[in-house]
């Protein structure tokens, strides 16, 4: 991985648009990023991280202020890095989410997080992701490390690493695990604890179990469990003894079943015999109820004989009309229509008589009248063309008024416009005078404003200045007593340096200049101590009396320049006079302003005037010519409509219309043809009426009867005859039936009638011992299969806590051992085992620089000791002194030792990590703060090693504040901080 570019916008401490070609500066393998503390040096890294994972490192990025509070609104935080992975040259953009001003009305609005990654091609930059979970899955996979080993293996923080070299081994495991992936390892334990717990669980359960299908089988048999087959006791042995007892419970209960089922077959037998016994007496009392039943219907039966002779008769008449009922009803249907003819006749003559004017009905007569009707029929369209012509002549009629009065209308107005129009071009002119006249007077009016501010504000602001003139000296002298009492107490500071540090030791601590833990002669102060707290509060009121100073001289500057630009555009002419100049403009200002408004109105309301001028004269040709066409087709129409009155007149006679004149002879014609036609129908039905009666007089004597009138009265209604018939036959048929009955010899000589209630009552005793045997069986088989069910799921009961004991010491053992616990001598958990092998590795890497950085003394070694008070052990780390042949604690070290042990550590754990996540090869590195604590002849070895690290083209960039690092990389990039945030130098 190799970093090209990198641009920032209002990011951390940067309010604009920072941008670094790395290239640029890294082309001697080595240079230094440069700038006091707090400056944004960091930033410049945090901004990297940022935009490869979306987050920066450490505490920073706990509380998410990427965006400058320099920043202006309306500038967006952005991050840019282009960085070669592989062989793919990629830029990476990401914004973070932020609050913007919105767009419409007031407030803020929230913007969501963006990122976007292309892919340098042969055509230029080409879109690879526009999406965040895509586009940082990508990087992800081509990085091969997260943000923590990022962090680590390209910018080498060195507090952290100090802090990890010191650490007790426990502490260690939070960076390794940050830097390995142990987590599968983790996972195993994880596994294994809970694999413990549900193991023991599930043997639990499963004793359980036993316990209750112990309790099922001593409840199914009714006997007591064991005191040594107990719920507490169960499934601790071996499972003989609960399949003996089970055996033998069930032995017992067969043993039961046996004799049940004997006692259950003789009572069966008993009751088999009452059962047949009162069969028998039931079957004999049943003959003797069917006997007497019959005999006592059959008296009934008789006694009701006399009173069915008059039903038989009314049957025999019956019979003998109904074939009559056809011939009977024709000569009924035949005299009724005879009847209704004569009735229609009546009414016929009734209607023709006052319409008959003494004339016959016959049909000539109605001949004439249906022609008559004709004739006037043929006239009725003639009458709604009448109509037509009568709506017409009105219609035009009220066209010609209409016309009339549009006339007379638009010649007064025609004669009223040319005057209206002559007023209204002189109005147009004067407002297009004001209008020309108009910028003119504005301009001038604004530079005598302009002029009268400037001239007010210059007389201000010159009485201003004297005051900042005083506070400006009265700053510069107390910023020189604070510098110059800062400066005092630093160098009272540096003369009693020595005590200050005694006052620190303790016996047993390391000494911070020798790192001896015993201090026989510390130094002693020689005077009034000055301490740091006390450097540090005279350098602040030093820092405020300075900034105070800057800001007063800048008021002062400002307010002068101001003064010098406002007697500039204040002119020569005092106030007063610019003052009434200003209200003459303003008056002359406002009077062209009320005539120009009216321009566009004015010329709007001529262009009417005349367009209307034109229309109305158009509009009053047209109608003159329209109202001579209208006039003329009235006259014309009207002569036509008197002459079509007068012949419908004629033809109308002494009727209202031709309308009604058609209805009166058509209602005449069809009461004369009513007539005709009634006459014919009632001579025909009375002659078929009297050939009917005859007919049905000759087939009622033939039949018997006296004559038609009593045939009909014989007539049975719906349904009777079959009535009397169904009542007459089956009372002959029922009679019959039990005479028949009562002379079957299975009722004929019967004994004597049976005692049913003794013999029932022996039957249901055999029946009640029947069912207590057969009761008792029940119970015994239900016994004996539940017995045999629980049998099979005891053994496999048992079968299941062997197996479940078996594998609950196995995960234990295995469990206590991943946990440092059990047999594990070490006492180390399974991650901290594979964490050790890592920490060894790393050792045994960083050994080779910190042996060249320390001049060949001090080598790292790895120690898997427990800690102390019997601490896990595991992550121990201890350096082996050449000088000495001893091997000693880190925390013996000095600072400058610390810090190269640090480095080495930190480039040794870099490559580690970068062959753990598959060998991505790492060319652009950072190194953070620390060489302070150097010495000469220790930095000239560190910066070999870094010398060493730049070969095969990687790049490393060195973070510091130190002045004599400026001197030894030539190659820098300097941040400026300041109160409007910080900038690149150059």
């Amino acid at each position: 991985m190799r970093l090209h570019r990198l641009s920032l916008t209002a990011f951390g401490p940067f309010a604009g648009t920072v941008e670094v070609d790395l290239d640029e500066v890294g082309r001697d393998g080595l240079f230094l990023l440069w700038g006091p503390t707090g400056a944004g040096k960091t930033t410049l890294l945090d901004g990297v991280v940022f935009a490869l994972y979306g987050r920066v490192p450490g505490a920073r990025g706990e509380e998410k202020r990427l965006r400058s509070d320099h920043a202006d609104a309306a500038t967006r935080t952005e991050v840019s890095c282009e960085l070669t992975l592989g062989e793919e040259r990629l830029r990476v953009v990401r914004r973070p989410e932020q609050q913007r001003p919105k767009k419409r009305g007031e407030g803020w609005a929230t913007e969501q997080a963006k990122l976007v990654v292309s892919r340098l091609t042969d055509g230029g930059w080409e879109p690879v992701s526009t999406r965040i979970d895509e586009g940082s899955e990508h990087l992800r996979a081509r990085l091969g490390l997260d943000v923590h080993q990022f962090c680590q293996v390209v910018l080498l923080p060195q507090g952290d690493f100090a802090r990890f070299l010191r650490a007790e081994p426990e502490h260690r495991t939070e960076l390794l695990r940050t830097l390995f992936d142990v987590d599968r390892f983790a996972r195993a334990e994880e596994w294994l604890a809970e694999e413990r717990t549900a193991v023991r669980a599930r043997t639990e359960e499963a004793r359980h179990q036993l316990g209750a299908l112990l309790d099922r089988v001593a409840q199914a048999a009714d006997v007591d469990v064991p005191e040594e087959l107990a719920p507490e006791l169960v499934g601790a042995g071996a499972g003989g003894g609960v399949l003996r007892w089970v055996a033998d419970v069930r032995a017992t209960a067969e043993a039961r079943l046996a004799s049940a089922t004997a006692r259950a077959d003789a009572a069966a037998a008993e009751v088999a015999a009452a059962d047949t016994e009162l069969a028998g007496a039931r079957a004999l009392a049943a003959r003797h109820t069917r006997r007497d039943q019959a005999a006592a219907e059959l008296a009934d039966l008789e006694r009701r004989e006399p009173g069915l002779t008059r039903l038989r008769a009314e049957r025999d008449a019956a019979r003998r009309a109904e074939p009559l009922r056809d011939v009977l009803d024709a000569a009924g249907a035949a005299g009724r229509a005879a009847e209704r003819a004569a009735a229609v006749l009546a009414g016929a003559v009734a209607a023709w008589q006052p319409v008959a004017g003494g004339r016959p009905a016959d049909g000539l007569v109605a001949r004439e009248l249906r022609d008559g009707a004709a004739e006037a029929r043929a006239l009725l369209p003639e009458v709604d063309r009448a109509r037509a012509l009568e709506r017409s002549v009105a219609a035009l009629a009220r066209q010609v008024g209409e016309l009339t009065g549009r006339c007379r209308a638009g010649e007064q107005d025609l004669a009223a416009l040319p005057e209206q129009v002559a007023g209204q071009e002189q109005e147009v002119a004067r407002a297009r005078a004001a209008t020309a006249e108009l910028p003119g007077l504005r301009a001038s009016l604004e530079s005598a404003e302009a002029a009268l501010v400037a001239g007010r504000a210059a007389a201000e602001l010159d009485g201003t200045l004297h005051g900042l003139r005083e506070d400006t000296a009265s700053a510069r002298d107390a910023r020189a007593d604070a510098r110059e009492r800062w400066l005092d107490l630093r160098a009272r500071r540096l003369d009693g340096m020595a005590a200050e540090l005694a006052a620190g030791l303790t016996d047993g601590a390391d000494c911070p200049v020798c790192g001896a833990v015993e201090h026989p002669r510390p130094a002693a102060p020689g005077g009034e101590r000055v301490t740091a707290a006390d450097e540090d509060a005279a350098r602040v009121v030093a820092d405020a009396a300075e900034a105070a100073l800057t800001a007063a001289t800048g008021r002062l500057e400002a307010a002068e320049r101001e003064l010098a630009g406002l007697r500039a555009r204040a002119g020569e002419l005092p106030p007063e006079e610019q003052a009434g100049r200003v209200a003459e403009l303003t008056a002359a200002v406002r009077t062209a302003t009320g005539l120009a408004a009216g321009l566009a109105p004015a010329e709007a309301r001529l262009r009417e005037l005349v367009g209307r001028r034109e229309e109305v004269a158009a509009r009053l040709g047209a109608d003159r010519e329209e109202l001579r066409a209208r006039t003329a087709e009235r006259d014309a129409l009207g002569a036509g409509l008197a002459e079509l009155t007068a012949r419908l007149a004629a033809a109308r006679g002494e009727d209202a219309d031709l309308a009604a004149r058609v209805a009166r002879l058509s209602a005449a014609a069809d009461a004369c043809e009513a007539v005709v036609a009634a006459e014919v129908d009632e001579l025909r039905t009375r002659a078929e009426a009297e050939a009917a009666r005859r007919a049905a007089e000759e087939r009622a004597v033939t039949a018997g009867f006296d004559d038609a009138r009593a045939a009909e009265s014989a007539l049975p209604g719906p349904g009777r005859l079959a009535e009397l018939d169904g009542r007459l036959d089956g009372h002959d048929q029922r009679v019959a039936v039990l005479r028949a009955q009562l002379t079957d010899p299975e009722l004929a000589d019967l004994p004597a009638r049976p005692d049913l209630a003794a013999l029932e009552a022996r039957c249901a005793g055999g029946t009640r011992r029947r069912e207590e045997a057969v009761a008792e069986l029940e119970q015994a088989r239900r016994c004996t299969g539940s017995l045999e069910e629980l049998v099979g799921r005891v053994s496999a009961a048992e079968l299941t806590l062997a197996e479940l004991r078996a594998w609950s010491d196995q995960v234990t053992a295995l469990a206590d051992l991943a946990h440092g616990r059990g047999a594990n001598a070490r006492r180390m958990r399974l991650q901290s085992f594979v964490l050790a092998a890592r920490l060894e590795q790393v050792a045994e890497v960083a050994s080779r620089r910190l042996l060249d950085m320390s001049g060949g003394r001090y080598t790292f070694l790895h120690s898997d000791a427990q800690g102390r008070h019997g601490a896990r052990g595991g992550l121990g780390l201890d350096v082996f002194d050449e000088y000495t042949g001893a091997r000693r604690p880190t925390k013996t070290l000095s600072g400058g030792e610390s810090f190269m042990a640090s480095l080495a550590l930190a480039l040794g754990l870099a490559d580690v990590v970068t062959a753990e996540t598959g060998g991505v090869r790492i060319d652009t590195l950072f190194v953070d703060e620390g060489f302070g604590t150097l010495d000469a002849q220790a930095l000239d070895a560190v910066m070999t090693v870094l010398d060493e690290l730049r070969r095969g083209g990687r790049t490393v960039g060195v973070i510091s504040h130190l002045e004599e690092l400026r001197t030894r990389i030539p190659t820098r990039l300097e941040v400026v901080a300041g109160r409007n945030g910080s900038r690149l130098a150059g």
